[in-house]
């Protein structure tokens, strides 16, 4: 009874997680004062997490070993994405040279492990678990400096929001991680329902985060220029002063 309770909540927390992906992207692209050029991967790791709900859902069905491919492929690139997006939050030049170094480290490392190794569960995993790692250790260092940035700064608020989305997932996804690769565990459905639920509400803290920093952009008045030279509303005065 309850595997059946929960394979039919996971009919819709499938549609659910999958579709409500959609969500931050329309918000990016119809709040164009928000855009920002590292918003790019985090579109392209929504994009990819979107196919990969459908393929896993049953939505759309490209053969075994093409649906494989393309959930492998996005299993990989997510945490890469994620860190190049991470620079949205405006690290200081450490971080950002460490965040480089990491990233370069991650690419070479995993391209050399796979050529010598193949494409296998073992591999896989490695790729994984070292990616959701360092998404998590400099999210959390994040994390930390954007909340403090946020309580004196209103303007920080939809920052905030959008590092707890990436730290909450990818906590989320560590746990999944263990339990899935280090811990075999035998409680699939209750993973697969943990891996949807942490979708829908990182994607909302996102999203959240997005129509707030929105927000604030846009009550900021446009500044404008005033010219030194008088109206002809004050040549009157103008003058009258000089005489």
């Amino acid at each position: 009874m309850k595997n059946a309770l929960f394979n039919t909540g996971n009919i819709w927390l499938g549609l659910l997680s999958t579709f409500i992906l959609l969500v931050p992207i329309i918000l990016m692209l119809i709040k164009r004062s928000s855009w920002n050029t590292w918003f790019i991967p985090l579109v392209v790791c929504f994009l990819l997490l979107f196919c990969t709900g459908l393929i896993n859902n049953g939505f759309i069905d490209f053969g075994e070993k093409t649906n494989a491919a393309l959930v492998t492929c996005s299993i990989v690139f997510q945490a890469p994405l994620i860190i190049i997006f991470l620079n949205y939050f405006g690290l200081n030049p450490e971080m950002k040279k460490a965040i480089q170094v990491s990233l370069i480290s991650y690419l070479i490392g995993g391209a050399v492990f796979l050529a010598i190794n193949g494409i296998n569960g073992q591999t896989i995993g490695l790729i994984l678990g070292t990616g959701i790692s360092l998404v998590l250790i400099y999210g959390i260092i994040i994390f930390i400096r954007q909340i403090k940035e946020s309580i004196h700064s209103r303007k920080q608020t939809g920052k905030a929001f959008m590092i707890s989305a990436v730290v909450f997932a990818y906590a989320c996804y560590f746990f999944i991680y263990l339990m899935n690769f280090v811990f075999d565990s035998s409680e699939k459905t209750e993973i697969i329902l943990l891996f949807q639920l942490t979708t829908i509400v990182s994607t909302l803290l996102a999203s959240i985060g997005i129509v707030i920093n929105v927000k604030h952009q846009d009550e900021n008045p446009p500044v404008v220029k005033t010219s030194k030279i008088p109206m002809l509303t004050d040549w009157e005065e103008y003058t009258s002063g000089r005489n």
